[in-house]
């Protein structure tokens, strides 16, 4: 409303922007400055996917499971959901689920057989998303899925809010790749 104010006191021009921004700011158009200023700011973080398989890879070595794979194009179905996620500030959205995730990779174009994510919020570093990953039962099980062969990962920064930094995992076994065997 300050800018009203300010054009109004300019005269008969200011009176003529002003009868036109006036109803801009009653719909909202036109926002003052604090409003402008909580506005959240998103951030795409590279991820060093090298040290990222380095360490999915020993741990699943680990625990009997063969290694996987880097797949750009799972970075890139990773980079939605945590943009998605991180412009909530929440990781509660219908996208996480199977029925989701099967709905993102088809439209990605990614024909899969398997595929599973792992979401992680307030996480400053890869090494701390991974740790959560790893103490948490269901995350765990998708990081030593014996049936997914390809990785990505993507992580987005916002800056405000309640977790700040997000983090998505996608796995998955395309098509390419072959039917998996039965365990």
């Amino acid at each position: 409303m300050t800018i009203v104010k300010t054009i109004v006191r300019t005269g008969m021009v200011g009176g003529l922007l002003a009868a036109l921004l006036l109803p801009l700011v009653g719909c909202g158009a036109v926002h003052n400055s604090k409003e402008l200023e909580d506005q959240p700011v998103f951030t795409q973080v590279p991820v060093d996917t090298r040290a990222m398989l380095d360490m999915l890879n020993a741990y699943r070595a680990q625990n009997g499971q063969p290694p996987l794979r880097h797949d750009a194009r799972l970075d890139a179905v990773s980079a939605d959901m945590a943009r998605h996620i991180a412009g909530r500030d929440s990781m509660d959205t219908w996208a996480h689920s199977a029925f989701g995730l099967s709905q993102r990779l088809e439209k990605a174009r990614y024909p899969n057989y398997a595929g599973a994510e792992n979401l992680g919020a307030g996480y400053a570093s890869l090494q701390a998303a991974f740790a959560g990953w790893q103490e948490s039962k269901d995350h765990n099980k998708n990081l030593l899925n014996p049936y997914v062969t390809r990785v990505g990962i993507a992580s987005v920064d916002r800056s405000n809010g309640k977790w700040r930094h997000f983090w998505v995992m996608t796995l998955s076994r395309p098509t390419e790749d072959g039917r998996p065997s039965l365990q």
